[in-house]
């Protein structure tokens, strides 16, 4: 516990450094475009669009209710995109800090992470804004649910990341490996089908049920779309992840951490 106590403390002493590199990094990412961060709400909005258009077609769906249920999936999906592949760089990319400084090495992921938080709370604005054409009555239930929800959305993409930083810096083809294996979870997760499209097979259904991304976009879909706090078994299942993640990456971090400037 002493362990654990004093690493969180360098973590915490090195907190300017880090919000440094946070600000670095939102700023970087928008430099010389015109629009900046509206990027960051439009893109995920253009992106519903297309979506909404072609599976509302399809599956015969209204594109005003069809849309916010897309928009509450690609947010959260591109969080957990994010940290299972994008923030699986942050050792590699903090190469010559590491080197450098003898700085907490998970102040990396934080970094990486908390740069998902805020782009996913920006991101957020777009959806109040369709709540509020089409579920108006559901905006202050979604105000009150969403920090912590964020918080939640922050320990699973902080630990993610922790995880998957060890892996690329150790296998250079974890990416490519990661991107397939998450186009097949994108396909057998609720991000734009709605469970009714899985009742057609029954073992679709019994994979969407026990699904952890089902439980996780109910933390955003209940209060957004139906005006009403997640279920207790999606919070506890939720916050069980969240929890076994933070176990394992604190684990894995305790026997790569010293092993990680031999990679680099």
């Amino acid at each position: 516990m002493k362990t654990v106590i004093s690493y969180f403390r360098r973590i915490y002493n090195a907190r300017f450094f880090l919000i440094h590199l946070v600000r670095w990094d939102i700023k970087f990412k928008f430099r010389r475009s015109k629009l900046g961060l509206l990027w960051t709400i439009l893109q995920p909005l253009l992106l519903t669009m297309i979506i909404a258009a072609v599976f509302g077609f399809v599956f015969k769906q209204k594109v005003g209710t069809y849309a916010p249920y897309i928009l509450s999936g690609i947010l959260v999906w591109d969080i957990i995109s994010a940290a299972v592949i994008g923030n699986g760089s942050s050792f590699i990319q903090a190469e010559a800090y590491i080197k450098q400084f003898a700085h907490p090495i998970m102040i990396y992921p934080i970094r990486a992470s908390l740069v998902s938080i805020i782009n996913f709370l920006i991101a957020t604005t777009g959806l109040f804004a369709w709540v509020l054409f089409v579920y108006p009555q559901n905006v202050l239930t979604a105000i009150i649910s969403l920090p912590l929800t964020a918080f939640i959305y922050f320990i699973m993409a902080w630990s993610i990341s922790v995880i998957s930083s060890h892996m690329y810096v150790r296998y250079r083809d974890y990416p490519f490996v990661m991107s397939l294996a998450l186009q097949l979870l994108w396909y057998l997760s609720p991000v734009f089908f709605k469970e009714e499209m899985f009742l057609s097979n029954p073992m679709l259904h019994v994979l969407f049920v026990v699904n952890p991304i089902t439980h996780i976009l109910m933390l955003m879909r209940q209060p957004f779309l139906s005006g009403c706090f997640a279920d207790t078994v999606s919070y506890v299942y939720s916050l069980s992840i969240a929890a076994i993640l933070l176990i394992v990456a604190w684990s894995v971090n305790s026997k790569c951490e010293k092993t990680v400037i031999y990679y680099l």
